[in-house]
């Protein structure tokens, strides 16, 4: 194994148990210490590939990136239906709080604290940003196909598509007793397709 992959492999280790931590004390409570034992290195170890906790804080955002958009590519396949890979992002989007409660933790956390902790806040927002971009990049390609209504403005939807599917995993993780979380992503995948396939009447402007 090369340099370059033993180097990659630690920061993966290190990341890894730092989001395990996380899950248990947040973010805030923390500690290098603990993360390093968590990791099975020594402190200067997490030092010397995270300079500080910061940087740390950049590697976890990233690495639950890479596992929302892997574990989402797998379920698409390659299947170019735009209105079946909606289906199945929203889906496995909603049901990772299962499979992967503690990404879910991590984000959980973060949003939490990001309105008065500045570094964390712009992170943040960046992902929220990526996220949407990708919603919002795949209804402009079913609106090209006309699988989905031309008057749908992709960005606003893809806010509503993230909020739905972000807000439906928090709660399940605050009460996982308190509905069944297959049935709510069954209910939202209908409802969010539902929105950009067909037409509704037009709200009247309030008057004044």
């Amino acid at each position: 194994m090369g340099r370059s992959s033993v180097t990659a492999e630690r920061r993966r280790q290190i990341i890894d148990a730092t989001v395990r931590v996380m899950g248990e004390k947040g973010w805030q409570e923390a500690s290098i210490d603990e993360i390093s034992k968590a990791a099975g290195v020594s402190r200067g170890l997490v030092s010397y590939h995270f300079g500080d906790k910061a940087a740390l804080l950049a590697g976890v955002l990233e690495r639950c990136r890479e596992v929302f958009v892997d574990t989402v590519a797998v379920s698409i396949g390659p299947g170019l239906d735009p209105v079946y890979r909606l289906r199945m992002v929203t889906r496995t989007a909603i049901l990772m709080a299962r499979k992967e409660s503690l990404t879910y933790d991590v984000f959980l956390h973060f949003t939490a604290s990001a309105r008065t902790e500045r570094a964390l806040g712009d992170r943040l927002r960046e992902l929220y940003r990526d996220f949407r971009r990708g919603i919002a990049n795949a209804i402009r390609d079913g609106q090209r196909i006309g699988a989905f209504r031309l008057d749908i403005d992709p960005e606003a939807a893809a806010a509503h598509h993230i909020g739905t599917v972000i807000g439906i995993a928090f709660q399940w993780l605050l009460d996982p007793n308190g509905f069944d979380l297959d049935l709510a992503a069954r209910n939202a995948e209908d409802a969010l397709v539902s929105h950009l396939t067909r037409r509704f009447p037009q709200f009247a402007e309030a008057d004044g």
